[in-house]
């Protein structure tokens, strides 16, 4: 029975799903995690060496296998081992740092952390942040124009034979729907009514993506973070709710709090730390780019990124989600370091890189 689901086993469960939610977009996803393909890998630093063929699909596999062992032999080493591969091969290409990887690898570090020995109460809180996190950031970064704007438009599209008003009232109450679940887990009155909120929500979620036909890189995602909220709440019995930020507090517990708490903060404020890596989830705020080309940078380009020629008034230009998705099956990660990267990198190919004028960027989702 859930009901008798002890701190250990909700720790286990949690641990076996963030697995093989990545173990499945992984299979979906193959690609993203070798070098030897159409698009291009990104590193954070330029001096960092790119594995290339068969080191790269070596580091893959080994990846990949690593994760099925862990799942049945649950040990520490082989889950920090696998956290140590995750940062590597994301600092090699960081169209990895895709929001269902971060999030279970989050909370695979949320486990891992602390000592084997270590009472589970204690890192079952641990890992409660990050579902807090996950909820109440997600919440508090969709409080911007962009989004209002984009899902009423959406809404009304979709859901045109329902009233107006009550679409745009819907429309401003989600942030504030989905921020408010997250501070409803820490309550024992209000608990089960946020799971049954949150479970709501990630079905529906589910079937609008099958009902629009895109999207399903996020199904796994979903279906993981039903069955973790489920799990770790539903019997879950508390005496303060403060007891998760404060209870328990040592080294190990303020690195989480730093990743839950700190660092979504401080991109909430002042915009550092990535976006994604702050719990930046549909929120409609991220730049995603169209690269337009001058007529000497089209001619030069080689034949397998011509492939991707879109045009617009006589110019051609590269969508660079559409780009990304046929290789990687993921969006292109939304930070400016990023497109800046990406956009040197199709300069390359002209005669003289540094002309003026050979690319526009243009920000085609706001």
């Amino acid at each position: 029975m859930i009901t008798n689901i002890t701190n250990e086993q909700k720790v286990n469960y949690v641990r076996i799903l963030a697995i093989l939610g990545v173990l499945i977009l992984m299979i979906y996803a193959p690609k993203l995690w070798i070098t030897t393909k159409v698009f291009p890998v990104i590193p954070l630093f330029d001096w960092l060496q790119i594995p290339t063929n068969p080191l790269d699909y070596i580091l893959a596999g080994s990846f990949f296998l690593l994760q099925i062992v862990y799942i049945f032999q649950n040990k520490r080493w082989q889950g920090l081992l696998i956290l140590l591969l995750y940062i590597y091969l994301s600092l090699v290409d960081q169209n990895r740092l895709q929001p269902y990887f971060y999030q279970s690898f989050l909370t695979i570090l949320a486990i891992e952390v602390f000592p084997k020995k270590t009472d589970y109460k204690k890192v079952l809180y641990a890992v409660i942040l990050v579902f807090f996190a996950t909820y109440f950031w997600s919440g508090i970064q969709k409080v911007n124009g962009e989004f209002y704007i984009q899902w009423l438009s959406a809404l009304e599209k979709h859901f045109s034979f329902l009233p107006h008003i009550l679409l745009e009232y819907f429309t401003y109450a989600v942030p504030w729907l989905e921020a408010s679940m997250g501070v409803l887990l820490l309550f024992n009155k209000t608990r089960k009514f946020a799971v049954l909120f949150i479970l709501l929500m990630h079905a529906t979620i589910t079937f609008l993506l099958f009902y629009l036909g895109y999207g399903y890189n996020v199904v796994p995602w979903n279906i993981q973070n039903m069955l973790s909220v489920f799990i770790i709440f539903w019997s879950l019995k508390t005496i303060n709710f403060s007891d998760f930020f404060i209870k328990f507090y040592n080294k190990q517990k303020a690195v989480i709090l730093v990743f839950t708490m700190l660092l979504p903060l401080a991109n909430n404020l002042t915009g550092f730390y990535d976006n994604l890596l702050s719990f930046h989830f549909f929120t409609a705020d991220l730049n995603y780019y169209n690269i337009i080309l001058s007529e000497e940078l089209e001619d030069n380009l080689p034949e397998h990124i011509q492939d991707f020629y879109r045009y617009k008034n006589g110019k051609a230009y590269l969508n660079m989600n559409e780009w990304a998705q046929y290789d990687n099956k993921v969006l292109f990660y939304p930070e400016e370091r990023i497109i800046n990267y990406m956009n040197s990198y199709l300069k390359s190919f002209a005669k003289n890189p540094n002309q003026e004028g050979l690319t526009t960027l243009e920000i085609y989702n706001h």
